[in-house]
């Protein structure tokens, strides 16, 4: 449509955008503006329209004005920009999730290079906080006998989880798959939760390789309220994602934990009495040595072998025998420093690393294990197997040797003389230049 106005008559209109209106005052400089508005029609709605207007000179000075109808234009602006806003949206969340992505492979990796479980679940206690955005929440592992979940690590204070509770308790490892609770008000809270958050909480069951180690107990984070954003099922929906990702790999991380704890033990453990081996030992003993040297300190070497331990097999069976040396391994196990190495050395032969200790003081702890022994009750079958008697050999560095093998030679010779002198007894080796 083009209309022909005078130009002393044409107004602003109170419906044009201000910018619209600094373009209009070009007209008047040169001669030629385009503006966009809104035309109303004869029933009272209106369309955006554009008008182009030219100044021409006649025999008095006229607008010549072009109008037309922009709306499929506008609407097609409007996809766009929104296309683009949900463009921008989806670019944020895959800088978000490579963020988080990036912080789990961390954490994963930092795990796998933890040398035991108790410093892994005080990595995870410390990061999850932030590779979640949950406010509060618990790293549960089931314990050895299966029986009980003992909680590890925690954070926060508004999801409150008992530090011990039956596996039960926890719909998540019932159902074996994670659990949503939405809000406070539902029914299905876990019974380990002494509190439960407004927005709600997940259980997800860590499990790798078949074998169930635990649950991990995370608190929502607070829903955001842009409403340009995913909706709260969205993002929910998102968060128990996330949340089931980093399940699945605290899972393998701590099963590949364990196991290699598993094979560690296997590789410096007796299998029989739960001693150190004798590898394990002579490593020990040698660093022991060397340390001792540096410092100028003492280590001894005490010598154990169970009196009459053949005769104790011939009367009782091999089965009683075994009961005999795992219960006398315990009880070297609880007699013995934690800086202190006992193995078993072979058959009935028991040996320890006193780190530190002079030959006296080694005198005076082989006494007591002597005397402590007399008090070992060993039962099988009902019955019990009678008393057990030790007898001890006993050297010290530098005194009896300069290094580990003379040390353990100096031991061993001692102890065969306490076994020729009569058994339960301690006999102290000579000094190098004597026997």
């Amino acid at each position: 449509m083009t209309t022909l106005l005078p130009y002393q008559t044409t107004e602003l209109s109170d419906e044009i955008d201000p910018c619209e209106k600094s373009r209009l005052e070009g007209l008047r400089h040169s001669g030629f503006a385009i503006i966009q508005t809104t035309h109303r029609r004869k029933d009272g709605s209106t369309f955006p329209v554009e008008v182009s207007m030219k100044l021409v000179h006649l025999d008095r000075d006229y607008v010549v004005c072009a109008v037309r109808d922009i709306t499929e234009r506008k609407q097609m602006e409007s996809a766009l920009a929104e296309t683009n806003a949900k463009l921008s949206i989806a670019l944020e969340e895959s800088k978000k999730h490579a963020q988080e992505a990036i912080r789990l492979t961390e954490l994963v990796d930092i795990l796998q290079s933890c040398h035991s479980a108790e410093e892994a679940y005080q990595i995870i206690g410390n990061t999850l906080p932030t590779t979640l955005s949950s406010p509060a929440g618990a790293l549960c592992v089931t314990t050895p006998s299966r029986n009980m979940v003992e909680a590890m690590a925690t954070w926060g204070d508004t999801l409150a989880t008992e530090k011990t509770f039956a596996p039960e308790n926890c719909w998540a490892l019932r159902r074996g798959k994670i659990h949503q609770v939405n809000n406070s008000t539902s029914p299905l809270r876990c019974a380990h939760l002494s509190g439960c958050p407004e927005g709600g909480y997940l259980c997800v069951p860590l499990a790798a390789h078949g074998e169930t180690l635990g649950v991990l107990c995370v608190e929502r984070p607070p829903q955001s309220l842009d409403i340009s954003l995913r909706s709260s099922e969205d993002q929910a929906e998102a968060f128990a994602s996330q949340a089931s990702a980093v399940g699945e790999r605290i899972s393998l991380a701590l099963a590949n934990l364990r196991l290699r704890e598993v094979l560690r033990n296997q590789s410096i453990r007796d299998s029989l009495t739960g001693l150190f081996n004798r590898r394990f030992m002579e490593e020990s003993l040698e660093r022991e040595v060397r340390r001792a040297s540096r410092n100028k300190e003492g280590v001894a070497v005490l010598m154990l072998d169970l009196d009459h331990f053949k005769l104790f097999n011939d009367t009782f069976g091999h089965q009683a025998g075994d009961l005999l040396l795992r219960g006398f391994g315990d009880f070297l196990s609880q007699g013995t420093r934690g800086q202190d190495v006992a193995c078993r050395y072979g058959g009935e032969e028991f040996l320890i690393v006193l780190a530190g200790a002079t030959i006296d003081a080694a005198f005076k702890r082989a006494e007591l294990l002597r005397e402590d022994l007399k008090q070992l009750t060993v039962r099988h079958a009902g019955q019990v197997l009678g008393r057990v008697t030790v007898s001890i050999g006993v050297s010290a560095f530098p005194d009896n040797g300069a290094t580990a093998e003379e040390l353990v030679h100096a031991a061993d010779k001692a102890l065969y003389r306490a076994k020729e002198e009569g058994r339960d007894r301690i006999v102290v080796a000579g000094a190098l230049t004597g026997s």
